[in-house]
């Protein structure tokens, strides 16, 4: 899946011109890592930005809406680093796999085996450093993307190392 993606985002590169862009306005592409994405970034203003991640997690799917600042660095071999940090949520829901300890059979032992579904509703937050290639037009990036799930399965879960490399093509 992971592969297919990334040659889809290049396929998209490659037939579109690879034209140079001057302003970096929005950009779509894939987030790779524990939390794998689809990503959807628009700017609203020169170091605002808004950023959409559709993901699968735990055999489900969620919705996340990140607010962004993004803080140019200032590096004497190159300009085109920046640092962003933000916040934001997400819904969604997923699939949880639990295994009764109710004998239905004792030769040879058998367990009662249940999926269940929940709905999830968390909080979000991001910092990362994102190099933009406009020459190509490509962003590439790493993040780690912290989030809690306050509406969940029984019990609020927390994940405070989720870090991912993300590709993005510029548009």
């Amino acid at each position: 899946m992971r592969y297919r993606s990334i040659f889809y985002l290049g396929l998209i590169m490659s037939v579109s011109g690879l034209q140079a862009q001057d302003e970096y306005l929005q950009s779509a592409g894939v987030r790779l890592g524990h939390t794998s994405a689809i990503t959807y970034k628009k700017f609203l203003a020169e170091n605002e930005a808004i950023e959409l991640l559709v993901s699968g997690r735990r055999e489900g799917m969620q919705t996340t809406l990140l607010y962004t600042q993004h803080i140019p660095m200032q590096f004497s071999f190159n300009q085109n680093f920046y640092a962003f940090y933000g916040l934001g949520g997400h819904l969604g829901f997923e699939q949880y796999d639990n295994l009764n300890k109710t004998l239905t059979s004792l030769d040879p032992p058998e367990f009662v085996f249940e999926e269940k579904g929940y709905f999830v509703m968390g909080v979000d937050a991001i910092i990362g450093i994102e190099y933009r290639w406009l020459s190509v037009p490509a962003t590439i990036g790493f993040d780690v993307k912290p989030y809690f799930n306050f509406i969940g399965m029984r019990y609020g879960r927390a994940r405070f190392w989720d870090a991912a490399i993300s590709f993005k093509y510029v548009f």
